[in-house]
């Protein structure tokens, strides 16, 4: 009896002597003549985007490449950098520090917004009725309605620009449109100012663009990659080896000391 071969499959690429091939384009042709933000969408999705889809990919890239020191997946590279690791290692450290409350937020943002639009088309009410009804569901099981808030900003500047963008590019659809009418059901039903983050922002214009959900964690991995190598590189270089946390600012509230 033949022994079964074991196959790998792969619509992605192909690598042959001499030959790169990227969902059937070849690589070298690709090369100074698409951005990065297109090279990116054509892996995801599997053509090159439009003219105005490529200019909104690379807007939606550019506005997650850092938020300095103020974000765990910076000082988590920083930490690890600073014990001399190779450079891989720590942006990896980063990376892995992408959560529920720190870059997770755009694929559960972009859930509960694709998720709304489809409801809002099966039951035939309005995108303010279904805004109205995820605020109330989550505020009545008190959880955060992922992709709202932000501990600095009163009003995000990505955001505001993302959104702009997406207008004039005509990209801006009905996963937009719900998006801010969340943002004002928080006004209108709790009377509570909470804005609409650039989390949120790009998980409805990536929705309008037609991607599935789980790729919004893919958007704050690639953008955010750019800058968690620049933090790793100046830690290294402008900083004393062995970043730790000062010992008087560390509070131990265990026993008191004992005899053995």
């Amino acid at each position: 009896m033949k022994e079964k071969k074991f196959e790998w499959r792969t619509a992605i690429s192909k690598v042959e002597p001499n030959k790169i091939i990227i969902r059937g384009y070849l690589l070298d042709e690709i090369i100074g003549k698409k951005s990065f933000g297109e090279v990116v969408y054509l892996l995801w999705k599997g053509d090159f985007p439009t003219k105005e889809e490529g200019k909104m990919m690379n807007a939606l890239l550019v506005s997650g490449c850092d938020h300095s020191l103020a974000a765990p997946s910076a000082d988590a590279t920083r930490f690890v950098a600073s014990s001399g690791v190779p450079l891989q290692a720590s942006v990896a450290s980063g990376i892995l520090a992408l959560g529920k409350y720190h870059g997770g937020s755009i694929e559960g943002c972009a859930r509960i917004i694709q998720e709304g639009v489809n409801e809002s088309k099966k039951q035939n009410i309005t995108l303010t009725q279904i805004a109205e009804e995820i605020v109330k569901r989550h505020h009545q099981q008190k959880k955060r309605i992922l992709g709202y808030g932000h501990p600095y900003h009163k009003s995000d500047p990505r955001t505001i620009k993302l959104l702009k963008l997406a207008k004039d590019l005509k990209i801006y659809g009905k996963h937009c449109e719900l998006a801010i009418e969340i943002e004002k059901a928080f006004k209108n039903m709790l009377n509570k100012k909470i804005i609409l983050n650039v989390d949120g922002a790009i998980a409805s214009i990536m929705s309008d663009m037609g991607f599935p959900y789980k790729y919004g964690k893919g958007f704050y991995i690639v953008a955010r990659a750019a800058g968690l190598v620049a933090h790793s590189i100046e830690q290294q270089e402008r900083e004393k080896p062995f970043k730790a946390v000062p010992l008087d600012q560390i509070i131990y509230d265990g026993p008191s000391e004992k005899n053995l």
